[in-house]
């Protein structure tokens, strides 16, 4: 499976225009993309539904998501736009051999932007995947990262505790994350390849490359600047 992963679009579109030519310059045709939050820029529920239906036509595949903290709260509570559109926040996904789980919105910021959560909101969001059956082929959606990795603003941790615990704990072989947007890059931890893309609105995207439960190859990489 091929998967290009995207966060922070911050209503540029005209990026994901950019992408992809720069992907079929580069010959990657994504089965799937992967949006880990941050549509708009505290704009309302149409404006983001539009940004999701224009990625879709765009780059002409399925498209999963989850809302990021800058997005309308409305967003959390729909669950299809239509067109192979998916909104997986707190819910599971199937797709081809991979399980796929998302868990949208920032940790508690001292900007009270639209869709936070506690730590303990956190940790209820995610006690779902204790049902799923296919661990082993689990992959995890959030916006805001993990504790310990491109969490890293000021040089100050921002990532999330409860979500580091559940690195360790579940093992998932491959986890997206977004919201800060000084990072981007992957690392891998016992088995589970990270990926931060990093923010689509200054050029950054990951491609990644999914084979027999294993990721077999990671791509970050930003758009040229004209």
């Amino acid at each position: 499976m091929k998967i290009l992963a995207i966060s922070d679009i911050h209503e540029r579109i005209v990026k994901i225009n950019k992408l992809k030519s720069a992907l079929k310059e580069a010959g990657f045709n994504p089965e799937l993309v992967v949006v880990a939050g941050d549509l708009t820029y505290f704009k309302n529920i149409d404006f983001a539904l539009k940004i999701l239906r224009k990625i879709r036509e765009i780059m002409d595949s399925r498209v999963i998501f989850i809302p990021g903290n800058c997005d309308p709260l409305e967003l959390v509570g729909i669950r299809e736009v239509g067109n192979d559109i998916v909104n997986i926040h707190a819910r599971t996904m199937v797709i081809g051999n991979y399980v796929f789980y998302g868990v949208g919105g920032s940790g508690i910021t001292p900007f009270n932007t639209l869709i936070e959560y506690s730590e303990e909101e956190f940790r209820e969001i995610l006690s779902n995947i204790k049902n799923i059956n296919m661990r082993e082929k689990l992959i995890i959606v959030t916006h805001q990262p993990i504790l310990g990795y491109f969490d890293e603003v000021n040089g100050i941790r921002v990532g999330s505790r409860v979500f580091a615990e559940y690195l360790n704990a579940l093992k998932p072989i491959l986890w997206i994350t977004g919201h800060v947007h000084e990072q981007t890059g992957f690392t891998r931890n016992n088995g589970t390849t990270i990926v931060h893309p990093g923010p689509l609105m200054k050029g950054y995207y990951a491609l990644i490359e999914l084979e027999n439960s294993i990721v077999k190859n990671v791509k970050v990489d930003k758009l040229p600047e004209k």
